[in-house]
């Protein structure tokens, strides 16, 4: 077994400077269908976010040279649960799946490596109290989503494949004696779609209503808010600026409009009663609305990773999570709740970026403590 530890060291953020918001309300048409009821369209570019709260402690947790992203982490049975792709690089067609467990987050011990087939990556996990569910989204001719679990933390059932062909499963969730997650298909931007999908046992997955489709859908966040109200954070592969997509009971029906800024590897919690989104953060210069599209942007981008509250209806940067000059690949954060604050584990590369995945460059993997937001 492998033993990683925090000796690398623990370093802290620095405080980044007041912004100044700009509003603007631009029509978005994407498709030919005019979208209504959009937030201000806030310029990402600039320094211009407002004061944040810094972290109390980042340490690195993985690095070794690989490129170690796309991270799933959840408390299970009194352990801390970590898996994450560990490849030659964001684009090689040679990830493997890593599964560390720790009593205490300061002391991993690699207890799984899991290669499925082709391109092992976005590593999901489902934790129930008996059960905890390890869903591994395989690219190879094209991409296919396996299912395994353990019960005891030691014996791990066969990897199966579950839903269909060519889909991505992202952030399972368990609401009401159900599990719930989002389902999208790579593409072309026209052929895209995300997809809610649902399950009684973690393993027979069934399509309950399309999301959106046929405007470059990609990752799909769910999160629960207010009982039964459905709340989807979507990736959009047409603008700069992902969506808010938004569904009540019996989820066959979604309204949408713009988030505001730029959604990517996003993961959203409750921690005690404070709704939190996490997702990738873009810095163009010179600046550019999130209302641009892809195609448009010419300019020069630098990224970290952004936890934002998400209060009445809206996002609003809370702490970033490193710093945005030299890093280049970043986010695919997830959380878990200790007390007044929150583990946040996320990777970041300094790597340049050229607009393409990478064959091969290396990436870290961090482990922050946020302080929680009151009330």
């Amino acid at each position: 077994m492998t033993n990683y530890d925090d000796r690398i060291g623990i370093t802290t953020t620095r405080r980044s400077v007041l912004r100044n918001i700009a509003h603007q309300l631009i029509p978005l048409l994407i498709g030919g269908t005019l979208l209504a009821g959009q937030l201000p369209d806030i310029a990402t570019g600039a320094d211009d976010t407002p004061k944040l709260v810094q972290p109390l402690s980042v340490k690195r947790v993985v690095s070794n040279g690989r490129h170690n992203a796309f991270a799933a982490f959840t408390k299970w049975k009194r352990d801390y649960w970590l898996c994450f792709r560990s490849g030659t690089g964001h684009g090689s067609t040679d990830g493997d799946i890593v599964v560390l467990r720790s009593s205490d987050t300061k002391t991993w011990t690699e207890v799984m490596r899991q290669d499925v087939q082709g391109d092992d990556r976005d590593p999901q996990l489902l934790a129930t109290p008996k059960r905890l569910f390890l869903y591994t989204n395989s690219r190879d001719a094209g991409f296919r989503v396996f299912a395994n679990h353990t019960d005891d933390g030691r014996h791990w059932s066969k990897p199966q494949p579950v839903y269909k062909n060519g889909f991505i499963l992202w952030k399972p969730l368990a609401h009401g004696g159900k599990f719930y997650a989002a389902a999208h298909r790579p593409g072309p931007n026209n052929r895209r779609h995300a997809d809610l999908v649902t399950s009684t046992d973690g393993i027979d997955w069934k399509l309950a209503s399309t999301i959106r489709a046929g405007q470059g859908e990609s990752e799909t966040t769910l999160h629960f808010l207010d009982g039964n109200r459905l709340v989807g954070f979507l990736r959009s592969q047409v603008t700069v600026g992902g969506f808010l997509m938004e569904s009540a009971p019996p989820y066959t029906r979604w309204t949408q409009r713009p988030a505001g800024h730029h959604l990517s590897g996003q993961s959203a919690y409750t921690f005690a009663g404070v709704t939190y989104l996490i997702s990738r953060e873009l810095r163009y210069t010179p600046p550019v609305p999130p209302s641009t599209l892809r195609v448009n942007v010419a300019s020069k981008v630098s990224q970290a990773t952004m936890v934002f509250t998400f209060q009445d209806g809206e996002l609003t940067p809370y702490c970033r999570l490193g710093p945005l000059q030299g890093n280049h690949d970043s986010s695919y954060a997830t959380a878990v709740q200790v007390g007044n604050e929150m583990l946040v584990v996320y990777h970041r590369s300094a790597h340049e970026y050229s607009g393409a995945t990478r064959l091969k460059d290396a990436a870290e993997l961090f482990l922050a403590r946020v302080p929680l937001k009151r009330p």
